[in-house]
């Protein structure tokens, strides 16, 4: 179902300029996905690591873990949302 509705990002996003990235100075929560084929776990580690998550759980997920794991996907965003909207 993801393949019909998910469009292809425009080309123009690949060449783009990032000046300043929002995870260098907003908080972050990370979710990574153990059976993920698209983004190795490995990959996805390093990059909670390097944006400093607050928060990083691991499911057991593939890369469409929102579909897949919606509980606990729904539950961290909520878990941000409210650290982020009590400060």
């Amino acid at each position: 179902m993801l393949g019909v509705v998910q469009k292809a990002p425009l080309a123009s996003t690949f060449g783009d300029t990032v000046s300043d990235p929002a995870w260098k100075h907003k908080p972050s929560w990370y979710q990574i996905s153990s059976a993920d084929r698209m983004i190795s776990p490995v990959n996805q580690e390093r990059m909670a690591a390097r944006l400093q998550a607050r928060k990083v759980i691991t499911l057991n997920a593939s890369h469409a873990s929102l579909a897949s794991r919606p509980v606990e996907v729904a539950a961290l965003i909520l878990e941000a949302a409210g650290a982020v909207a009590g400060a």
